[in-house]
């Protein structure tokens, strides 16, 4: 997470400003990070980098949670739509998520790697031999003038047209849509970083009760 850990935890703080008694938390990056978001929960950790984990696996989880956070790590999912039913059937009958998304300029260079460490190495980005695939994308995206921001910055880059370089560059495309089907939800965008253009997408959400659950 690198420099923007401070601007990025400020962010978390404002979307989690309700109490939770037990999360769980895919993907994070880190303990000390995640306990001063919500330093009065408890959480169970599920993480590659602690080999109990694998966000393309048949995961389960074998209890409910109150909370399942996951940041920096829902854009690993082949198939977000599978990711987000996972969430939701993991979690209580008023239970919530936090997740994030990002786009920036490492996804453009077939050579560029990640700051993500699997097997002792950083991933390249989006490609077959690796596991950065997928995103997420509503038309009001649009008018939000954080995106508009990330976007006019990233035409030095000679992209003009950053949905269509969304859809035409990322494997999977997850509609937001596709959360609000099953949670109320709170989302927020943050554009940081002119030189090096980064876009955070932030959804924070909660269960509805749909027939048949």
């Amino acid at each position: 997470m690198g420099r923007s850990n401070a601007i990025l935890k400020q962010t978390y703080i404002k979307l989690l400003n309700f109490s939770t008694k037990k999360a769980a938390v895919l993907g994070s990056p880190g303990p000390y990070f995640v306990t001063n978001i919500l330093p009065t929960t408890t959480f169970d950790y599920f993480d590659l980098s602690l080999g109990n984990w694998e966000i393309n696996s048949d995961w389960q989880l074998e209890k409910k949670y109150d909370l399942i956070i996951s940041t920096r790590c829902p854009y690993f999912a082949k198939n977000p739509h599978k990711f987000i039913d996972k969430c939701y059937s993991s979690l209580s009958e008023k239970g919530a998520v936090l997740l994030d998304w990002g786009y920036g300029d490492h996804w453009r260079f077939p050579n560029y790697k990640i700051g993500w460490v699997k097997n002792g190495e950083q991933e390249y980005c989006y490609g077959e031999t690796n596991y950065l695939w997928s995103g997420i994308w509503d038309d009001s995206f649009l008018k939000n003038e954080q995106f508009i921001l990330f976007s006019g910055w990233m035409k030095k880059f000679d992209y003009h047209d950053v949905k269509k370089a969304i859809f035409d560059e990322t494997p999977s495309v997850l509609p937001l849509n596709y959360i609000q089907d099953k949670f109320y939800t709170n989302v927020e965008l943050l554009a940081l970083w002119p030189e090096k253009p980064q876009l955070y997408i932030f959804v924070v959400g909660f269960k509805k009760v749909l027939p048949n659950t």
